[in-house]
């Protein structure tokens, strides 16, 4: 069994210092900007000098930890490094791809014609009701454009696939340590809630399980995208041929565990299956033994803890149960309902952002707060969230679903192996309760990433087939 942390390599100077970052803006963010400089100057050097893609995705990754910590609650310096991190970088890029030969390729716009027309589509939509559409337009709308200009151009997107997997592990450590504080709920707390990481101050974000346990928002500030990146980093290791790397496999478990974030988890246990689960099950002695070991383990833990009546972890478990009153999607219900009654009424489409943006009118009852009350308080959401298909198919209509479906088989099964199979299954339970195509720059990292690298295995196996070709000649 190979176990590597850091594959022999030298320790590298630029990814230790986004772990100080990290460090800095959990434990002392007045003195975030120390690291941060050397950083942006670092990333600007390798994409100005070298037209390294692969620091514009790491650049896109650590945003939060520069735009709001480098001069806390400055709205021009943020939105200024906010343009530095996210679309200057990716701009500078696309201009000189296009600059040099504005020539596209049949064969790319084939492999992804559901994906283009998809984005054809919502384009011409959003003119439906620009107040509704501009808002949402770096969230959805943007990374789904920039995904194509760059595949569409570029066969090879040139992405250190190998250097994004040492950026993982030297993050998720230092989402470790940042985690092992002991007042790290209450830190992260007041990141939120006085506006440091964000432009605006966020004192309702959900952060702690049954406000009791502390989810790890890592460096992304979102448990969610968290435990996405989990997913990403366990798919680099597969197609990368380092699934053996089980310090890797540990330490990305462990960080998406902490996340408490349930879709993700799903994913990565459907990944794991695809990955690790034998192409055909022979039941030997030894394999009976380790199974019967494990589920006495699993069964003795189970036991405890219900016997320990550990009301928070009971409560948390719930949510996976889908017959359960408090599972996850049961907790989105009332936006999936609101949803699917809007598309009734317009069965072609309210618009892009339509139920996505406040300034729509939505008033939408989800529960009651303050229960031990003889007249509870209503609680009303403004806007849908966390229900992305509904919603989807209010706003987009049902050719603009349709359109949605076929582009996510296209990116994401588009190497038709087990894995991929795996993992769109689990994203697809996913988007029933989590908005991940909203994600702006980080769904745009996530798809060019994980199309990437999977249409790089595709080219290692064409050229294998073709090399044994060549020598049976």
């Amino acid at each position: 069994m190979k176990i590597s942390v850091l594959d022999k390599r030298k320790i590298d100077v630029y990814l230790l210092l986004i772990v100080v970052l990290i460090i800095l803006v959990f434990n002392a963010y007045k003195y975030a900007f120390i690291p941060a400089i050397p950083i942006l100057i670092i990333s600007y050097y390798r994409i100005l000098i070298k037209n390294d893609i692969t620091s514009i995705l790491i650049l896109m990754l650590i945003s939060r930890l520069i735009m709001g910590p480098f001069l806390p609650r400055n709205s021009f310096s943020f939105n200024v490094l906010n343009l530095l991190c996210n679309y200057v970088p990716i701009g500078i890029f696309i201009l000189r791809m296009y600059g040099n030969s504005t020539k596209l390729y049949v064969d790319r716009i084939l492999k992804l014609k559901w994906t283009l027309l998809l984005a054809i589509y919502i384009l011409v939509f959003s003119l439906y009701n620009l107040k509704y559409s501009l808002p949402i337009f770096p969230q959805e709308t943007l990374p789904l454009i920039l995904f194509l200009l760059v595949v569409l151009k570029k066969k090879d997107q040139n992405i250190d696939f190998d250097y994004l997997l040492l950026f993982l592990r030297y993050t998720f450590v230092g989402c470790i340590i940042v985690y092992l504080h002991p007042d790290f709920g209450v830190r992260m707390s007041e990141l939120f809630s006085e506006g440091i990481i964000f432009k605006e101050a966020s004192p309702d974000a959900s952060l702690f399980i049954k406000r009791t346990i502390p989810r790890n928002t890592g460096f992304v500030f979102d448990f969610r995208i968290l435990g996405q990146l989990a997913c990403i980093y366990i798919l680099l290791l597969y197609y990368l041929g380092k699934k053996h790397q089980y310090a890797d496999v540990i330490l990305l478990f462990t960080v998406a565990l902490i996340t408490f974030s349930r879709g993700p988890i799903v994913i990565l246990l459907l990944i794991s299956i695809g990955i690790y689960a034998p192409r055909a099950i022979r039941l030997t002695k030894k394999g009976l033994a380790f199974l019967g070991i494990i589920s006495i383990l699993g069964l003795s833990s189970a036991l405890y803890l219900v016997k320990a009546d550990n009301e928070i972890f009971n409560k948390y478990i719930a949510t996976y149960n889908p017959y359960s009153k408090e599972n996850a999607i049961s907790q989105r219900g009332m936006f999936i309902q609101y949803s699917l009654d809007k598309f009734y009424e317009k069965p072609f489409g309210n618009g892009i952002g339509y139920l996505s943006t406040k300034s729509a009118g939505h008033r939408i009852f989800v529960g009651y707060k303050n229960r031990h009350r003889e007249v509870p308080d209503k609680v009303y959401y403004y806007k849908v969230a966390d229900a992305f298909l509904a919603m989807s198919l209010a706003e987009k209509g049902i050719i603009g679903f349709v359109l949605f479906l076929l582009s996510t088989v296209e990116i994401f099964f588009a190497n038709r192996n087990r894995v991929s199979l795996l993992f769109l299954l689990g994203f697809m339970i996913n988007l029933i309760g989590t908005d991940i195509p909203k994600q702006g720059f980080y769904y745009f990292v996530f798809i060019i990433v994980y199309y990437g690298i999977g249409q790089a295995q595709k080219e290692r196996e064409r050229a294998g087939l073709l090399k044994v070709e060549a020598e049976r000649l």
